[in-house]
């Protein structure tokens, strides 16, 4: 860092290709999280408090992004958005370009940054006592508002960790 020359620095962080780099990898990753987060918690609160059939098999597809080389990643999204892919000429046909847009490079982040949301909120979920959402349930809240006021109130480290993590990696 003490090598650097803060005017050749200035200049390459000023440069217009830079600043766009920069801001698209800013606003994908603050939309992927956003995205992430909404459709996340529903997904980890079901994995936390829930047992049912195919259980495994869900929670092991939320960790294949983690576990699976970013090339491998890009060529599943591929195989399924791409022109050819699986759903690619049903989107185009319905006029939603899908491969080299921004559109292209949300979906990747989400692909790609969704397991660690999803596993942190569902570890914060867990440990929620659910005893105290059942007290809150007895003295009249609805059950949204037992979700949002303790639920989450008290998930609320494991849920910010989570989304912070997913923006990183996004």
């Amino acid at each position: 860092v003490l090598r650097v020359d803060p005017v050749m620095f200035w200049q390459n962080v000023t440069n217009p290709t830079v600043v766009h780099a920069m801001t698209l990898s800013l606003t994908t990753g603050t939309i992927a999280t956003g995205i992430v987060v909404v459709a996340g918690m529903p997904l980890a609160y079901l994995l936390a408090r829930r047992q049912f059939r195919g259980r495994v098999v869900l929670d092991t597809f939320v960790d294949l992004p983690m576990i699976l080389p970013p090339a491998v990643a890009g060529v599943a999204l591929l195989l399924v958005f791409g022109r050819r892919g699986l759903l690619g000429p049903a989107l185009e046909t319905a006029g939603v370009p899908i491969v080299f847009t921004a559109t292209a490079v949300v979906l990747a982040q989400v692909f790609v940054a969704a397991p660690y949301f999803i596993k942190s909120a569902a570890a914060g979920f867990a440990e929620v006592e659910q005893d105290l959402e059942q007290a809150a349930a007895l003295d009249g809240a609805s059950g949204f508002a037992v979700f949002r006021y303790v639920t989450v109130a008290l998930a609320w480290p494991a849920l910010l960790g989570g989304a912070v993590m997913t923006w990183a990696r996004a």
